[in-house]
């Protein structure tokens, strides 16, 4: 037996599959959906990072396009096209991916992110997130090298102990 329903679920997300936070760091996402509030002139974008759903949201009052532009050459539009007055289709920016360093909203002890606390989206072209990510995966050189040293003798006559080191291993501690 065949059982066939026409249902509607334009504008729902599967339940227990909502919005997550990331860690702080570099990302990249891939773009889902877009949804425009007239009523409060913002703009929502969906996307999804190692299999977390998370969204972001753009202010469109002039002030704030700085902000909007850095996310769409981010996702691939050149910012010779970014000029004058457009009707910009959002839609097919869909599956396209924007590279961002995010940091985490502070979070409570109830999993929600703390009255005031929001994530931060800085989006970056391509180019300069691999230079990012280069940077941050590159080991970084020691702050300081301990050597053996000899203490110089006391003036009493008496001489202080030598202050030796077995190995560097030590104080490999201090470089955590």
């Amino acid at each position: 037996m065949s059982v066939t329903i026409e249902l509607d679920f334009t504008g729902h997300s599967p339940a227990g599959a909502g919005i997550g936070y990331l860690e702080t760091g570099l990302h990249s996402a891939q773009i889902l959906e877009f949804r425009h509030y007239e009523d409060s002139n913002r703009l929502l974008v969906y996307m999804v990072t190692n299999g977390i759903r998370h969204k972001d949201s753009f202010s469109l009052n002039p002030k704030a396009m700085p902000f909007l532009m850095g996310f769409l050459v981010s996702a691939g539009v050149p910012e010779g096209k970014l000029k004058g007055k457009t009707k910009f289709p959002f839609d097919k920016l869909a599956g396209k991916t924007v590279h961002f360093n995010y940091t985490a909203p502070t979070m409570g002890a109830n999993g929600r992110p703390v009255e005031g606390s929001y994530p931060d989206y800085r989006y970056v072209n391509e180019n300069y997130f691999n230079q990012m990510k280069k940077a941050v995966a590159a080991p970084a050189p020691a702050d300081f090298q301990v050597e053996e040293q000899e203490v110089a003798p006391v003036t009493n006559g008496a001489s202080a102990p030598v202050a030796t080191t077995s190995s560097s291993d030590e104080f490999e501690f201090l470089m955590d």
